[in-house]
C-alpha cells in the first residue's frame, strides 16, 4: 500500500517539484541524498549493472510512490540507478530533516510511511527468492502476477506493459529464454499474446 501524501504534509514540509525527461537519471547508484523522492507523475526504472555489464531491472516505480526511502533514512548510498522510463516524470522532493520532523509530529503518518517501506522490503525479498530458487517459467509467472497485484487487478485480465527485455532484466533470464518461456505458456493457456503484448 503506497503512502498517501496529504495537504498538511505539503503545506508544512514545502517540497520542491521538478520535471525530468525520458532517459534522465534522477539518482545514480552510490549517490547520497538529503531528499526523499516521491513520483507524482510518470514512470521510473530502478536498475543495477552486473559485473558483466548486463542491466538488472529491480523494479518500476509507478506514480504515487516514494523511492529510495531506506537509503535516505539511514544516510546510506542509493542501492540502484533511477531513470525516467516514461516521456516525462514529475518528482516531488522532500528535504530529509523537514520530512522527519513532520513524521515525528504526526505519529499516525509515520506509522503509515513505515508500513509502506516494510511492504516494499517484503516484495523485494520475495523477488530475490524467486530469482534464486525458481525455474524460468515460475520466475516469469511471478513477475507477471506481481505486475497485476501492483495495478490492483488480481481478479481480471490485464495487459502487461513490460517488454521482453524488461522481463529479462527483472528475472535474470536471457531474452531468448523469456521468448521461449512466454510462447510455451501461451500454448499451455497460461497467458495470451495479443498484438505482441502479454495478457494475463
Amino acid at each position: 500500500m503506497p503512502f498517501l501524501i496529504n495537504e498538511t504534509l505539503l503545506d508544512e514540509v514545502k517540497p520542491d517539484r521538478k520535471t525530468y525527461n525520458k532517459g534522465e537519471i534522477i539518482v545514480n547508484e552510490g549517490d547520497h541524498s538529503q531528499y526523499f523522492y516521491f513520483l507524482y507523475e510518470g514512470e521510473l526504472s530502478v536498475f543495477n549493472f552486473t559485473e558483466e555489464g548486463k542491466e538488472f531491472l529491480q523494479h518500476k516505480v509507478k506514480p504515487g510512490n516514494f523511492f529510495g526511502e531506506p537509503a535516505v533514512l539511514l544516510g546510506k548510498p542509493f542501492p540502484g540507478n533511477v531513470e525516467v522510463a516514461s516521456d516525462k516524470a514529475v518528482i516531488i522532493k522532500f528535504r530529509r530533516d523537514n520530512f522527519v520532523d513532520y513524521m515525528m509530529k504526526y505519529p499516525e503518518q509515520m506509522f503509515e510511511f513505515t508500513k509502506s517501506v516494510a511492504e516494499k522490503s517484503i516484495r523485494k525479498s520475495l523477488s530475490l527468492k524467486n530469482i534464486v530458487f525458481l525455474n524460468p517459467e515460475d520466475r516469469v509467472i511471478h513477475q507477471l502476477r506481481d505486475y497485476k497485484r501492483e495495478h490492483g487487478k488480481d481478479s481480471e485480465k490485464v495487459v502487461i506493459n513490460l517488454t521482453r527485455k524488461e522481463l529479462s532484466n527483472m528475472t535474470g533470464l536471457r531474452i531468448e529464454t523469456i521468448i521461449r518461456t512466454v510462447k510455451k505458456m501461451e500454448k499451455e493457456g497460461k497467458l495470451e499474446i495479443i498484438n505482441g503484448k502479454i495478457h494475463i
